[in-house]
């Protein structure tokens, strides 16, 4: 799992707490639910240098038979 920096998951677990309702004694659920959260985004790279392939360009009679 990536490191997600301590702020964040607080931020967020806070967030998902008030959504919540704010309840009682579910503090370690909301931390837990945030940092797998925060991490699952990390690992997806949405920028766009990350959706450039960089392939060889096509030219004719370079196809293997």
């Amino acid at each position: 799992m990536p490191h997600v920096e301590e702020y964040k998951v607080r931020d967020r677990a806070y967030q998902l707490w008030d959504e919540a309702g704010q309840p009682e004694d579910r503090e370690q659920e909301f931390w837990y639910q945030a940092e797998r959260e925060l991490a699952e985004e990390e690992e997806v790279d949405t920028s766009r240098e990350a959706s450039v392939i960089n392939l060889p360009p096509l030219t004719a009679g370079n196809l293997a038979n």
